[in-house]
């Protein structure tokens, strides 16, 4: 599925979020998105998926304005779509089989022992064979963070979008991360959208990057486009330092 997004723009009160964001997120293809906490990546994710209504602007998903459809049929749309939370989210009082399987209850009619084959080959695909009897409180991070994918793509939706799916794993487990959601978007084909801070995994799972910075698109490009960049926003945001136009604030 691809994504156009046509000058979007949303402010809070008197506080500008996005001021007219233009971006295209390619079919099949892996587009990150960085900047800085607040820059608006996070209120840019919940207008992709339906959660907000921009004060002005498109959402097009192949070639429907998602913006001006009404719930239901927003709804069909968003089926398409899975998403893993930069926590996981995962239910506590449910096991990882139910968890995975959640979705499938809600959005199908298929039997028993259907979902129970697909939460299995779910599982299998993000390297957690038999894990289904276990609670989210047995998991370790890293864990969670598969089940949550599991989950994700039980549906076998055509867009799959990642909050920060590396923060609080040790390296190791991020590049496992990173590893999966490469994997998951060959085997499936699908698009997919991620929100991160980690610039060495930007590099290794992205088709495309666009940079945020007070509410527009600083950067558009393929990773080629942002290592020889010489636009010292971006720069000093790569090389990850305090000096320079990017202002932290308090």
């Amino acid at each position: 599925m691809q994504i156009d997004i046509r000058g979007l723009r949303k402010s809070f009160g008197d506080h500008v979020v996005l001021d007219g964001i233009d971006m295209t997120i390619e079919d099949g293809k892996t587009t990150v998105i960085l900047g800085q906490t607040g820059c608006g990546k996070s209120v840019l994710i919940k207008h992709i998926i339906g959660l907000l209504k921009p004060d002005a602007g498109q959402i097009v998903v192949n070639g429907i304005d998602i913006t001006r459809l009404r719930r239901s049929e927003l709804t069909e749309i968003l089926k398409n779509f899975g998403v893993l939370f930069q926590s996981a989210a995962l239910f506590d009082s449910m096991t990882v089989g139910e968890n995975v399987a959640f979705p499938l209850i809600e959005h199908t009619d298929l039997p028993h022992a259907k979902i129970v084959g697909i939460v299995e080959e779910k599982l299998a695909i993000v390297g957690l064979k038999g894990v289904e009897s276990l609670y989210p409180s047995e998991l370790s991070g890293g864990m969670k963070k598969r089940v949550g994918l599991a989950r994700a793509i039980a549906l076998e939706p055509k867009v799959l979008i990642f909050d920060e799916p590396t923060t609080g794993l040790d390296p190791v487990m991020s590049d496992t991360i990173d590893n999966l959601i490469i994997d998951t978007q060959k085997r499936l084909g699908v698009t997919s959208i991620v929100i991160s801070h980690d610039i060495p995994g930007t590099f290794k799972i992205a088709h495309w990057i666009a940079m945020l910075y007070k509410g527009k698109v600083v950067l558009y490009g393929n990773p080629d486009d942002f290592k020889n960049t010489k636009d010292p926003i971006v720069r000093q945001f790569l090389e990850r330092k305090a000096e320079g136009p990017l202002q932290v604030e308090v």
